[in-house]
């Protein structure tokens, strides 16, 4: 769909969306108060799956005979699509992992009231 306003050409935005975009970004950077912001918007949707960049840590003993053992940390960063939960479960926000588990639970408990009147 494209919209005018006067004589200019109007991109639609997609709020869902970008509400969704920004609870995932503040899961990420375990950001509790922009988060719980997030959530409250009637808009947002947190089982939205968006990508996201995610910092890994991987590490490994080098064995040796004569000398003393040594570890070898790398990081590696990759893109992938995730869910708000999952950012709060990597990162540690207990506070947030609870929340966005009582928002999913409220949305299938609606979902199967939906289905169970017929609508």
């Amino acid at each position: 769909m494209t919209v005018f306003s006067g004589s200019r050409q109007v991109v639609p935005v997609d709020y869902e969306a970008e509400v969704s975009q920004r609870l995932l970004e503040a899961s990420l950077s375990g950001d509790l108060k922009s988060a719980l912001e997030c959530i409250a918007d009637p808009f947002v949707d947190v089982n939205f799956v968006g990508a996201v960049c995610l910092k890994t840590r991987k590490a490994e003993v080098v064995l040796r005979e004569e000398s003393p053992s040594e570890v070898r940390v790398e990081y590696e960063e990759f893109k992938t699509d995730v869910t708000a939960l999952f950012l709060a479960v990597h990162v540690g926000n207990v506070a947030l992992v609870k929340k966005l588990l009582v928002m999913q639970q409220k949305i299938s408990f609606f979902l199967s009231f939906i289905a169970l009147i017929g609508l």
